[in-house]
């Protein structure tokens, strides 16, 4: 009985080992990352370098290389151009088994299309430390959003609302005329319509979000490509002048720095918003990539968990002028416009269901080659 008693005496209840063990474990977490992060930032120094191939456009230029501010012993090798040319040139690296770019900046297509179908990517988590950046609760609609279909790879970090249709010449037309994309099409905007050709390469992406839509798809496309007489031209500069002067009063697809500064030349142009439809989430180049074999991998670690932390977010999101997709991150630099709003329905362009434009290059092929018979 005695042994027993003492037993007894002795015990630890089971509620009370696991409240134990879950904070020996958490603070065995939280060691753990810090001795990481500060195996990490002692590696990249001796690395003493990082190399990044990314959107040569300012001032994404300018944000992609703002880590020099915060770490100034890493020398950043900034490699700029568009996603076609970064493309081209890493694939012959890679062919001449040269490992010259460590993370990679942009748009989604050339990440997706050509860096994640050729292998050449690690997923983003690996580089992941800090526990900021590993949760997802941080982030809008409580998780990590990526382009890719492996849900993996190409981080999109950024994302900025739009329910632009375009512009319109404010002398000609009054903006409540047109609140929905459909409202293009009543026959007075026949013949008064200007738009990007829909079969290039690089704006056929303005229609993907008119294809994909559930409130306008691909009966939406062919009534505006066959009844409405749209104009294509691939010079923007002329579209928005021809809009100013009134030969036509409704630019499809016009770019909102495009409108304000033709404002600020005096043009009598604004931008047109649908109130119907829902909008878009446009990531345009904030996305980020990890590379295999990368020359520097732990400064490329570092970058990665500097520019995914809210110092990083901040930085990167008052520099470019782009929402930050982390929440917990003040907006004043954004346009309130742009910012989602939680729990609304959103078509997230960057998505991979949203990729393919066999599709819609061939029905705008089609359309139009009908329209030639008519």
């Amino acid at each position: 009985m005695k042994s027993r008693k003492g037993s007894h005496c002795h015990s630890i209840p089971g509620s009370i080992l696991l409240l134990f063990l879950a904070f020996v474990s958490s603070g065995q977490a939280r060691s753990d990352w810090k001795k990481e992060w500060e195996e990490t930032l002692a590696a990249a120094h001796r690395e003493g370098e990082v190399t990044i191939y990314g959107q040569a456009r300012h001032p994404t230029s300018a944000a992609v290389q703002a880590l020099s501010q915060f770490y100034p012993r890493i020398r950043l090798n900034f490699i700029g151009g568009t996603g076609g040319q970064l493309g081209a040139r890493v694939m012959a690296e890679k062919r001449a088994d040269k490992h010259l770019v460590d993370v990679a900046i942009g748009g989604p297509g050339t990440m997706v299309g050509v860096y994640y179908k050729a292998g050449l990517l690690e997923p983003l988590s690996a580089a992941f430390i800090l526990p900021e950046v590993k949760d997802p609760s941080l982030w809008w609609d409580r998780r990590h959003h990526y382009a890719d279909p492996g849900d993996r790879y190409v981080f999109a970090m950024t994302g900025n609302v739009s329910s632009s249709i375009g512009a319109y010449n404010s002398q000609r037309v009054k903006a409540e005329e047109i609140q929905s994309w459909w409202d293009l099409l009543h026959p007075r905007w026949k013949g008064q319509i200007v738009a990007t050709d829909p079969r290039s390469a690089g704006n056929i992406q303005n229609w993907r979000h008119l294809y994909y839509s559930s409130e306008l798809g691909p009966g939406f496309i062919r009534r505006l490509l066959l009844e409405m007489e749209v104009r294509f031209s691939a010079d923007e500069r002329q579209m928005m002048d021809w809009l100013g002067a009134g030969k036509y009063l409704i630019h499809l697809f016009a770019k909102s720095a495009n409108i304000e500064q033709a404002r600020e030349q005096g043009l009598p142009v604004q931008e047109l918003m649908s109130r119907k439809e829902a909008g878009s989430i446009g990531t345009g180049s904030g996305h980020l990539s990890f590379f295999k074999n990368g020359p520097h991998p732990r400064a490329a670690r570092l970058y990665i968990n500097w520019l995914l932390s809210r110092e990083g977010q901040l930085t990167w999101q008052k520099i470019t002028q782009d929402n930050s997709l982390r929440v917990d991150i003040p907006k004043e630099t954004v346009p309130k416009e742009g910012i989602p709003v939680e729990g609304k329905s959103y078509m997230f362009m960057s998505s991979p269901a949203y990729e393919d434009v066999g599709p819609l290059r061939r029905l705008v092929e089609e359309i139009l080659a009908e329209g030639k018979r008519r």
